[in-house]
């Protein structure tokens, strides 16, 4: 079997786009840059890799209300997509379809509060399959 999982973390270029698919589909896209250091001839030198992330449905929707500089933690698939460009040659674009996001927070960051419904999404949306904690599956009790 083969799979094809691709995990990210760094730091969104700007705040995701959101645009519709005919079919009424949201989508959001985005760009993620993921900074390293090194050094080169006793001097430190970094390098930055982009990546395209794509958002497809209610986590197009969730994405948008990220801004720009927000530490990301991103689970996926790595993709490639041919389209034809104004020349009529056929190019390929290589982009990362997110499954799963979580934003990463640091010590030095302020981190948001408690997430506010959406008007057009139910309260609990849940990226990741686990239950909720109002859910019926949770049947343990912690006790402090």
């Amino acid at each position: 079997m083969q799979e094809n999982r691709f995990q990210l973390a760094g730091y969104l270029a700007a705040k995701p786009t959101l645009r519709y698919l005919p079919s009424s589909m949201p989508v959001a896209n985005a760009r993620l840059g993921q900074t390293y250091r090194f050094p080169r001839k006793d001097k430190p030198a970094e390098h930055t890799n982009w990546f395209s992330l794509v958002f497809y449905g209610d986590l197009a929707i969730l994405a948008t209300e990220l801004e720009k500089g927000t530490n990301l933690y991103v689970d996926g698939t790595f993709d490639q997509r041919p389209f034809v460009g104004q020349d009529k040659y056929t190019r390929y674009v290589y982009e990362v379809t997110v499954h799963k996001f979580f934003v990463v927070g640091g010590a030095g960051q302020d981190l948001p509060g408690p997430p506010k419904p959406h008007a057009t999404l139910p309260n609990e949306v849940m990226t990741d399959g686990a239950p909720s904690i109002e859910s019926s599956e949770i049947q343990d009790t912690w006790l402090l």
